[in-house]
């Protein structure tokens, strides 16, 4: 009861807190608007900005170009360096990297650093360009001498694997302290730095589920004797995994970074996921009465199945998405979460078939007594 409480406290107060966010970009748009018809080029690229992100307004990109090529026609770097960022991705237009290279130019020739940043990505991508490492390097460098974290960063990458510059780790990790003095998150996560970027969401996510899971805990042993009793001990077992996976959170947070072999952040994303679905799987057999639980968990662990094969199989089939490391992460997630809460559904109809055929009472009837999956 306590736990359900907290829950129910912590998303009323996200829920007034969006609410709050939400008035205050309704108010904002309103007042860029305002100077943003007056001819204002810095309120037109934030107007802009908020039609592209669907904030205070209703996310229109449409909208977000127009008012963003007001703001490069005069000549306003900022919304010049919007209005490449558009045609490189194709939001709002077809994605066109001569028009983005151009308007990147533009607002990088201005001594914007977002600008900058960006021609020196097309040119170390080779986006509509042949790939030229030495322009990307000039580019990355300007940026980076104004302090713009995300150009420190991308040299210390290009250091780091020798891209145009003979390979120098020393050098590569110089470069990505000063993104990570700069707030830039990726290269905190390299230096494993990143608790000092910790998001309030995240510290509070925490806080709460250190909590949800000590009340677990103690409900589950307050008296030892209720330990005999196959529920309790079924939630004394949850509160340990819930614990478990709490660990796993923070060993994630605290190390994993983008360079981090891959094999590491799967091997460590499927204990933590898997983890998270056996607990899920074990509360809910102990919330379900004995009589549902078992066409429940027939039920869930048929739509598993299903998931598991059809997902794997579109990952697989797909060699975009089997190349991209956000898809192969969210591969072995949604994997780990689905075999944890598969094997306690499976073996919660094998005790439960198991059970009918030892218990008299199943051909009098009678509902048996679940026993427990642990």
């Amino acid at each position: 009861m306590a736990l359900a409480l907290i829950y129910a406290a912590f998303l009323t107060w996200q829920i007034h807190n969006n609410k709050a966010n939400e008035q205050r970009f309704v108010e904002d748009a309103k007042s860029y608007r305002i100077r943003a018809e007056q001819g204002d080029p810095k309120a037109q690229s934030s107007l802009a900005y908020m039609y592209s992100h669907g904030q205070g307004v209703p996310q229109d990109y449409d909208e977000a170009l127009r008012w963003r090529r007001k703001a490069a026609d005069q000549g306003y770097a900022n919304g010049e360096d919007g209005l490449g960022y558009m045609y490189s991705f194709g939001l709002g237009v077809p994605q066109d990297y001569a028009a983005a290279l151009r308007w990147y130019r533009k607002a990088a020739d201005q001594g914007n650093a977002d600008g900058q940043n960006a021609v020196a990505l097309i040119y170390k991508q080779g986006d509509g360009v042949p790939q030229d490492y030495a322009e990307a390097l000039r580019w990355f460098h300007r940026a980076a001498g104004q302090g713009y974290g995300p150009a420190e960063y991308n040299l210390g990458n290009m250091y780091y694997d020798g891209e145009g510059v003979p390979q120098d780790r020393a050098e590569a990790v110089r470069w990505y302290q000063k993104a990570a003095d700069h707030g830039d998150e990726y290269a905190q996560r390299i230096l494993h730095i990143k608790w000092k970027g910790m998001s309030k969401f995240f510290k509070i996510n925490l806080s709460i589920m250190f909590l949800g899971n000590a009340l677990i805990l103690i409900a589950a042993v307050k008296d030892w004797r209720s330990l005999r009793h196959a529920q309790q001990r079924l939630f004394a077992l949850a509160g340990l995994l819930g614990f478990s996976y709490l660990a796993f959170d923070l060993l994630a947070f605290r190390y994993i970074g983008i360079l981090t072999p891959l094999p590491v952040v799967g091997a460590i994303s499927l204990v933590k996921t898997l983890l998270s679905g056996t607990f899920v799987a074990l509360l809910l057999s102990v919330v379900f009465p004995n009589k549902l639980w078992p066409k429940m968990a027939a039920l869930l662990l048929g739509l598993n199945c299903i998931l598991v094969i059809g997902l794997d199989a579109r990952a697989l089939a797909n060699e975009t998405l089997r190349s991209a490391i956000p898809t192969l992460r969210s591969f072995w997630t949604l994997n780990g979460m689905l075999l944890g809460f598969s094997i306690v559904l499976a073996i919660v109809l094998w005790r439960t078939n198991k059970g009918r055929k030892e218990d008299p009472t199943e051909t009098a009837g009678l509902p048996p007594t679940i026993p427990s999956p642990s």
